[in-house]
């Protein structure tokens, strides 16, 4: 994704999310949130392993803290571990200062298990206020939101999925994914709980990457070799 940069002062540009990266070369970062799952996650990494590929999970504390082992595992086969909180509850609940020691805590809980510091966040929703953005870059994280959304919160075919995520990606974006849905009390009244196969979704999305010749890298370090793109706009919008 190739686009005209905005220069902005450094305090203002701390604030604002990064959604994708400016570059030419076919090189994207896969997301995943919520996790991680017992039996969604583990799968979504032997898929990885099998096709080359890094991701980088933003994984919940409370999940995490459920399931040691798999983050460990995730950290073990080269994947970044980025925060998304202790729970799936949005910051705008939340004064500037309440979200800040929840993100403490998280972040705290997740680096005890795997003794690795954790450097990107991504709030639940992609929603903060802006006192939040301003202050949560303080604690030496940047917030990352996403380029490209699956919309895999909500059942549907794994095929139909995959595509969603195809259709929005392009050199440097960011594609959100999740290895669990989060937040099953919002669930509509009759509507199903997600039951597709996310592994199965996870293996097409690939497949379509190497037939392109994409490469995958985690978000870190692909904000940090290419020019990052930033946005305000991006953090207002409510996903999952």
């Amino acid at each position: 994704m190739r686009l005209l940069p905005v220069p902005v002062p450094p305090l203002v540009s701390r604030a604002l999310g990064i959604f994708c990266v400016n570059t030419a070369d076919r090189i994207l970062a896969i997301t995943y949130d919520d996790g991680p799952h017992p039996e969604h996650t583990p799968r979504i990494l032997d898929v990885l392993a099998a096709r080359g590929a890094t991701a980088t999970f933003f994984v919940l504390s409370r999940q995490a803290q459920k399931y040691p082992d798999i983050v460990r595992r995730i950290a073990a086969e080269g994947h970044e571990i980025g925060l998304h909180g202790r729970d799936h509850r949005s910051l705008l609940t939340l004064s500037t200062a309440g979200a800040l020691s929840e993100i403490r805590k998280a972040r705290a809980a997740v680096e005890a298990i795997t003794g690795v510091p954790i450097v990107i966040y991504r709030p639940p929703y992609g929603e903060d206020s802006i006192p939040q953005a301003i202050a949560i870059p303080r604690l030496g994280l940047d917030v990352v939101m996403w380029s490209s959304d699956a919309l895999d919160w909500v059942h549907d075919e794994e095929q139909t999925i995959a595509d969603r995520a195809i259709s929005g990606l392009s050199e440097g974006a960011i594609l959100l994914l999740h290895d669990d849905r989060g937040d099953p009390e919002t669930l509509a009244p009759g509507e199903p709980a997600p039951a597709f196969d996310r592994a199965r979704v996870t293996d097409l999305i690939m497949e379509h990457l190497a037939l392109h010749d994409y490469r995958t890298a985690t978000v870190s370090s692909l904000i940090r070799d290419y020019r990052q793109v930033r946005s305000a706009a991006k953090q207002r919008i409510s996903g999952r």
